[in-house]
């Protein structure tokens, strides 16, 4: 199973021009059966007791797509908190970390975790950015965010899913869109699929977004701009679509 693991490439795309910034590296199973789907090996693994085994495995995987990933795009790379004594690149001396994200989920004990706290200064220290992610999902929520002091901050799937149709949603967007601002912290809409969503994250001031509409996770990276649905690219700035 292990040699049958690999990293899928998710692009996150500047909505102002159209191109790539980033892509997150996902972890899969074996294409085509049940092992596919990264929940079912996590599962899987905490029910053997395996975790720490997969979350090595999830990471040097990714790290390995650094060099498919086109310069000066970024790898986003999810870090496990539980077991935050892993070093960030295990085994990839030469990795460039100011060209690497390691995202922390919000799900995760962030707050009352301090050798969490310890191995985040050294990261940073080591050139890597911080992403706070699945935000909307956790339990911790500001408390979270003002703890860990994020260099991104990336709203998840829940908060999205709604914000064309709910002002609740569209507000929390909204203040989380001004929050980061005033912070210097970067948004990125997670799980953006439909073109309402699109349009009522744009007119929250949401700028970088990643979601099915804009492109699934693929073996192979989006070197240039992404194509755009049709709708999206008439109404961009053509300059910006070059």
């Amino acid at each position: 199973m292990g040699q049958q693991l690999w990293s899928a490439l998710q692009p996150i795309i500047d909505t102002d021009t159209g191109r790539v910034v980033g892509h997150e590296a996902l972890l899969r199973g074996p294409q085509g059966t049940a092992w596919e789907s990264p929940a079912a090996l996590f599962t899987a693994a905490a029910r053997l007791g395996n975790q720490v085994l997969l979350e090595a495995n999830a990471r040097q995987l990714a790290l390995r797509r650094l060099s498919d990933v086109p310069s000066p795009q970024r790898l986003f790379v999810n870090i496990d908190a539980l077991v935050d004594d892993m070093p960030a690149a295990p085994g990839h001396p030469a990795i460039l970390p100011h060209r690497v994200v390691l995202e922390i989920s919000e799900r995760q004990p962030i707050v009352d975790n301090p050798s969490l706290w310890a191995q985040v200064c050294a990261w940073r220290e080591s050139g890597f950015a911080i992403a706070l992610d699945d935000y909307g999902t956790g339990f911790m929520g500001l408390g979270a965010l003002l703890k860990l002091r994020p260099d991104l901050l990336k709203l998840d799937r829940v908060i999205v899913q709604f914000v064309d149709r709910d002002p609740i949603h569209r507000a929390a967007v909204k203040n989380m869109v001004d929050l980061g601002r005033d912070l210097e912290i970067t948004v990125i809409a997670e799980g953006v699929e439909t073109l309402d969503e699109f349009w009522a994250l744009r007119a929250c001031g949401v700028r970088y977004m990643q979601g099915y509409l804009l492109g699934r996770p693929q073996p192979a990276p989006v070197a240039g701009p992404v194509p755009l649905p049709p709708m999206v690219r008439h109404a961009l700035p053509t300059e910006s679509l070059v």
